[in-house]
């Protein structure tokens, strides 16, 4: 929701710090937090400002002004033209729900109130000071790797993914070399990248669990990992149709193979020496003209990735019947063997991998269990930050149309997930689709705005909520 701010809202802002109402400012990262009293005799509140480097200002705020739609708006909003040193007579700012966050790094309360600030909601945690990792110039990396430097992995990482990738380089079949993805296009948000990398390199190796909303890039992440790794890519998607034999195999059968035509002749002419020639019958039977089955295991996917050294992606992880995790709690303790119904005891081959993802608190899911959690290294993907997403944006589309896309997903984002009440499902919301109505804008095949609204809103079932959606959109554009 996007409101004015008046200078008189300042001025007022300003009145209540001379009266002392207003007790703390300070800072974490690029977000200004406030806690004032709304009256001398009122319990603290907050509220956070950011001021992105195109100007504009979010506010993470609720107050009674909400609701007559803040025609009038607050002084507390006015309070964002105090920290900002603005004299505009009108702004606009964005309100988000606020978030629960309440530590911050740094208390600059001196600059705006000449005290130090007066901490009651909010708790002043300075950042520690970070001891520099050392990082690899990517003039060091070796042929083929260069792309590596993107996600700069700190020295003792990178000689360990170094050394994996060539060990994949020797033993890889051209088959397998076909299924490592290339090229990934994904943004780290933080650390999950090198996290995740470093648990799949650990001496006994632990598998990522990588949980985050919808659209947050789970998957892609995943594709990422194999490229690092180099290892070819498998991936199940949670559901009750994947059971033990889906994932492990089933035995069949096949023919056995016949014998060479030269070792049928041999045979016919030894018998016929013997005085005891092969009838027309015999020679069809051992030539294979009669076909001759035997029992053979053909092997399930997960089965494939665990023999023969490759990377699987168990997605939507806790939708799985417990029949399924139980397979993976045998195969994830130290030993990292599986048993196969025919087949017995497997040992996974050394390069084996897998990664888990799930969402948390859909439909369908269920709890995981503390025993079978443990044997994961937990990692939480969050979702796409405003700068990656006009980065992957301005690689269709120009920065103009960029900003306003990147509006219109902040604005569905906000709606689905408000903690202070959704007013939109997740059906609502797909970064997917959002790149791929970049991918049509850039392509030129109707007006931005035709294929803005058909790309987010015709794959919603609800009318009500395609009209929603609609009216954002048309509002933001």
């Amino acid at each position: 929701m996007v409101v004015p701010v008046y200078g008189k809202n300042k001025r007022v802002a300003e009145e209540k710090i001379t009266e002392g109402l207003v007790l703390t400012v300070a800072k974490a990262g690029k977000r200004i937090f406030v806690e004032y009293l709304s009256s001398s005799n009122s319990n603290p509140s907050t509220i956070i400002f950011q001021k992105d480097d195109d100007g504009k200002i979010y506010a993470w705020h609720q107050c009674p002004a909400e609701k007559s739609g803040y025609q009038k708006s607050c002084w507390h909003l006015g309070l964002a033209m105090v920290v900002f040193g603005i004299n505009d007579s009108v702004i606009e700012a964005e309100l988000i729900s606020p978030p629960d966050q309440y530590t911050v790094q740094e208390d600059i309360s001196q600059d705006f109130l000449g005290k130090p600030g007066e901490f009651v909601l909010l708790k002043l945690k300075p950042e520690e000071e970070i001891t520099p990792v050392e990082i690899v110039p990517e003039s060091s990396y070796p042929n083929g790797d260069e792309f590596l430097s993107r996600y700069r992995f700190p020295k003792t990482l990178l000689e360990k993914v170094f050394s994996f990738r060539e060990q994949q380089k020797q033993r890889l079949t051209p088959e397998q070399i076909s299924r490592i993805p290339s090229n990934v296009n994904y943004i780290p948000q933080g650390n999950e990248v090198t996290y995740a990398t470093v648990s799949l390199l650990y001496d006994t190796w632990a598998p990522p669990l990588l949980m985050g909303p919808k659209g947050s890039g789970k998957s892609t992440m995943v594709e990422a990992l194999a490229e690092i790794l180099y290892l070819p890519i498998c991936r199940v998607s949670g559901g009750i149709d994947v059971n033990a034999d889906y994932l492990l195999g089933t035995k069949t059968l096949e023919p056995v193979e016949s014998a060479p035509k030269q070792l049928i002749a041999k045979i016919a002419l030894s018998c016929a020496k013997s005085g005891e020639p092969l009838l027309p019958e015999e020679i069809e039977q051992i030539s294979g003209g009669q076909a001759i089955m035997k029992v053979v295991h053909e092997p399930g996917i997960l089965l494939q990735a665990v023999t023969a050294g490759e990377i699987i992606l168990i997605d939507e992880i806790n939708v799985l019947i417990p029949e399924v995790t139980s397979i993976l709690h045998t195969l994830l303790d130290w030993q990292r063997t599986i048993t196969v119904p025919g087949l017995g005891e497997v040992k996974a081959h050394p390069d084996f991998r897998l990664v888990a993802a799930m969402n948390v608190g859909y439909m369908g899911t269920r709890p995981l269990n503390n025993a079978f959690r443990d044997r994961f290294r937990g990692i939480q993907v969050q979702g796409i930050s405003r700068n990656t997403l006009l980065e992957l944006l301005q690689q269709k589309v120009e920065s103009k149309t960029a900003v306003k896309l990147a509006d219109i997903y902040e604005s569905l984002y906000d709606s689905v997930y408000s903690p202070t009440g959704a007013t939109l499902t997740e059906s609502c919301i797909s970064l997917r689709s959002l790149l791929r109505a970049a991918e049509e804008i850039s392509m030129g095949i109707a007006s931005p705005k035709d294929i803005i609204i058909s790309c987010l809103t015709e794959s919603i079932e609800s009318e009500s909520e395609r009209t929603q959606v609609k009216d954002l959109v048309e509002m933001r554009l």
